[in-house]
């Protein structure tokens, strides 16, 4: 099975950059109402990068001018094989940009769309491919509330998580600071001294928010309750079960109503294996209390792998990086090596010269 991404670079048109940061620009991947995505070549490394540079009216929105600044900072504090490494940016110039890997490949919607569901080792890779992005995002102390079949690229290697444009970093969980901070305050209104600029006077509240795709949104979010890395766990499961049943979990329908489903009705997790069933069914819990943490969840994915989870482990493989021996992004890395057996992906080509045009591709914007 061949998991094609962009087979060939969209030509760059009169007025794109040719060289960004250093960076020789070959040709565009795509294009999306923020900006516009090109590959570069780097001196020193095989394949292409990534650049994202936004559209000239949006750089001069000073507004999103931070939102971008914020997306760079968070993808930076995150490190793992899953997740498109951060390279480099200047949310400073004229027009903003960000380096990051770039991961050729079609994302999981557009490959299950055009080849059916994932099965066995396959299924079970996604699973525990997009855990651990889960799993190192959260240890960066980052939500990304946008985890969904669109958001995740099958790459040769397995599959990984992009775009951090409606991230957040997770607010401070020590909930004595605050109580400290409104003492301190008392005590400097008790001496009649004012109170220092940098110490906040209230704490700020959850951050409450519908962002996201109908039907791609947690049952919380809906309910305008906090949003919380447990959040992330539920759009898991609900990317794990659509991989497995080739549809949303919900269905589609208009956004009142995939509010409701999401909220009062159960997912779609026909063909899922059991132990993956199980996992999947506690991480859309509709009380995200019910739901494991992106840790526990990756530790419990990883232990479906042979036979009481379905999957075979490849013979002369056991004991050798299996997840019981080896833990973290080690064991992640050699499950994968074993079970991500049916995909095969080119990086694209340049484009044809002398043409002018766009090229697309959703995965990447």
């Amino acid at each position: 099975m061949k998991a094609r991404g962009v087979r060939r670079l969209g030509p760059l048109e009169p007025d794109d950059p040719r060289e960004i940061g250093g960076h020789r620009v070959r040709g565009r991947i795509g294009s999306g109402g923020m900006g516009t995505v090109y590959a570069a070549d780097s001196p020193g490394v095989h394949g292409y990068l990534a650049v994202k540079v936004v559209h000239a009216e949006q750089a001069a929105d000073r507004r999103f001018r931070e939102r971008f600044a914020h997306e760079a900072r968070l993808l930076a504090r995150v490190n793992s094989p899953s997740v498109a490494r951060f390279v480099r940016a200047d949310v400073e110039a004229e027009r903003p940009w960000m380096i990051t890997e770039y991961v050729p490949g079609p994302t999981l919607r557009s490959h299950v769309e055009r080849y059916g569901r994932l099965r066995r080792g396959m299924l079970l890779g996604l699973a525990v491919g997009t855990a651990e992005a889960l799993r190192a995002v959260h240890a960066a102390g980052v939500v990304h509330r946008d985890l969904k079949p669109g958001n995740v690229v099958l790459s040769d290697r397995g599959p990984k998580l992009l775009d951090f444009g409606i991230a957040h970093p997770v607010e401070d969980p020590d909930p004595t600071k605050w109580i400290r901070l409104r003492k301190m305050r008392r005590a400097y209104r008790d001496l009649r001294l004012p109170s220092p600029d940098t110490l906040p006077d209230e704490r700020v509240g959850g951050r409450v928010d519908k962002l996201g795709t109908p039907g791609w949104i947690s049952p919380e979010q809906y309910r305008r309750e906090p949003t919380t890395q447990a959040a992330d766990v539920f759009l898991w499961g609900a990317t794990v079960a659509f991989a497995a049943a080739a549809r949303d979990p919900f269905g589609r329908a208009g956004t009142k109503e995939m509010a409701r489903r999401v909220m009062f009705e159960e997912p779609d997790l026909e063909y899922l294996p059991p132990g993956l069933e199980r996992l999947v069914l506690a991480a859309m819990a509709k009380d995200p209390g019910e739901r494991p943490d992106a840790a526990e969840l990756l530790r419990a994915v990883l232990a479906l792998e042979g036979p009481e989870g379905g999957v075979r482990v490849p013979e002369g493989s056991e004991g050798v990086g299996g997840s019981v021996a080896v833990s973290g992004t080690a064991a992640v890395r050699r499950l994968l090596e074993r079970q991500w057996t049916e995909v095969a992906v080119r990086p694209p080509q340049p484009p044809r010269a002398g043409l002018f045009g766009r090229g697309a591709d959703p995965g990447q914007e």
